[in-house]
């Protein structure tokens, strides 16, 4: 079963698999690498320690990141068939999030 913790986990694969997308299997062509990083890792570090705690408005404010890791990861996975294995360990990383994200209301029906 899916539990709210599960958000944590799949918030710190996607933090650890950006440096591993970005800087080691597919780097960037027309940008530094650490400005990739900074834009892709910074947003998700900075709501991190609230996620850790499970804390809710962290937990919605990284959701809110994670939509645009998403919505990349499936652009990337449909248009370059290298970066595909990744991409769509990134929207399965994330899709787990939200996943988790969503026990919350169950969590809240079931306690009222």
């Amino acid at each position: 079963m899916i539990r709210l913790s599960w958000c944590r986990w799949s918030m710190l694969a996607v933090l650890l698999l950006q440096p591993i997308w970005f800087g080691l299997l597919h780097p960037p062509v027309h940008f530094p690498l650490p400005l990739v990083l900074a834009v892709t890792m910074l947003p998700l570090v900075l709501p991190a320690p609230g996620v850790w705690r499970l804390r809710p408005r962290p937990l919605v404010i990284a959701g809110i990141f994670l939509m645009a890791h998403f919505s990349f990861a499936v652009m990337e996975a449909m248009a370059n068939p290298a970066v595909r294995p990744v991409a769509l360990v990134q929207v399965a990383l994330v899709t787990l999030y939200f996943t988790g994200l969503a026990t919350i209301r169950r969590q809240a029906k079931a306690a009222g």
